[in-house]
């Protein structure tokens, strides 16, 4: 496991015209990186699976498996949800709103499409 190199705070310089509720929506996604880079997917396949064992144990039982590459393990809540993600040759925990994942997915499907 790694520890994070850098933090996000807020410095108080809002962008002009936000207020109130916009200000509050504006971080859409945390990402952190749980592994360093891995040169076969061995380790981060254990990492993964370790990492997913315990979030299932505090969490509860995952609301959606991803099988595959980039396998993925979700825990979805009112407003957000929690991924962990295992991309090869990394593992990620990120917590995104709803609504920007939806937003992604849509990208994605597009994309697969030939739409974009």
């Amino acid at each position: 496991m790694i520890r994070p190199r850098w933090e996000l705070l807020r410095t108080g310089y809002e962008r002009a015209g936000r207020r109130g509720r916009a200000q509050e929506e504006m971080v859409e996604r945390v990402r952190l990186r749980l592994t360093e880079y891995a040169v076969n997917w061995a380790p981060s396949q254990d990492a993964f699976a370790r990492m997913a064992a315990a979030l299932e144990t505090s969490l509860g039982a995952p609301t959606e498996r991803r099988p595959g590459s980039p396998a993925a393990v979700h825990w979805e809540g009112p407003d957000t949800t929690l991924v962990l993600e295992n991309v090869g040759d990394s593992v990620y925990l990120e917590l995104v709103t709803n609504k920007r994942l939806s937003l992604d997915e849509e990208l994605l499907r597009m994309d697969e499409e030939g739409l974009l």
